[in-house]
């Protein structure tokens, strides 16, 4: 089970509200690094799929029904009309729900059932609280705030008690969201630092290559967001499979 997530989801929600409640009003409209979506956006996409979670009748679909991404999109644009304020509202009521939520599932036969997630792949419920510490920690460190960001504010710590959750997540989707079928063996990840490990990616058997970097880069080369070329990854045995592996991974 997954319980490291419900503290660490909890600690990243304070640190959203906080950055969030000292924010003069030209800041929610500064272009954040998550491609077209200012501030205010990867709020409204927070709380959007929080309160669709809580309540699946606000969960937004787009027209492809496996198409996730897709699916924020439609409810970042739906909220582009709201004020400011009741994007903030609903990120703060929903996210708390959504923890309690969340939280419930962290044993027992519900939270080890699987549901399908479209193209993020088929994953048991009491992984859904890593998932939202991922895009919390992702969109807070690497899009709303500088050096990637726009905002001069203080990021979440690259430390144990979020990385590791995040890691999780990226790691259990990593074959499901990206097209490794050329793969015929694996790859050794090696993540040092905190909230890191060991991971052999695309099948059994001996490692054709290994791969080395700090979790925290990985949440950004490994979102494609900078590219792991630029990001202190250093390959051992064969490189060109290496590289082909580290170009096809994209992790939503």
């Amino acid at each position: 089970m997954s319980e490291a997530a419900i503290p660490a989801l909890r600690s990243l929600r304070d640190h959203a509200l906080t950055i969030a409640r000292s924010l003069a009003d030209d800041e929610w409209n500064l272009a954040s690094d998550c491609a077209g979506w200012t501030v205010r956006d990867v709020y409204a996409h927070l709380g959007g799929v929080l309160h669709g979670v809580v309540d699946p009748a606000f969960m937004r679909a787009g027209d492809d029904p496996n198409d996730m991404e897709g699916a924020m999109e439609v409810g970042v644009t739906e909220r582009r009309t709201w004020p400011v304020a009741e994007v903030l509202a609903e990120y703060e009521t929903y996210s708390s729900q959504a923890i309690d939520n969340f939280a419930a599932l962290q044993g027992g036969d519900m939270g080890a059932m699987e549901i399908p997630m479209g193209n993020l792949g088929t994953h048991p419920l009491h992984l859904l609280a890593n998932a939202f510490v991922f895009d919390t920690y992702c969109h807070l460190r690497n899009d709303l705030i500088a050096p990637f960001g726009p905002l001069d504010r203080v990021p979440p710590a690259a430390a144990a008690d979020v990385l590791a959750p995040t890691v999780e997540w990226m790691v259990a989707g990593w074959p499901q969201m990206c097209d490794l079928a050329f793969m015929d063996a694996p790859v050794l990840v090696e993540l040092v630092g905190e909230g890191g490990g060991s991971f052999l990616i695309g099948g059994d058997g001996a490692p054709r290559a290994t791969v080395t970097s700090t979790p925290d880069a990985f949440v950004r080369w490994g979102t494609q967001r900078r590219s792991w070329r630029d990001e202190g990854v250093t390959i051992s045995g064969d490189e060109a499979y290496a590289a082909q592996f580290l170009d096809a991974t994209n992790i939503i």
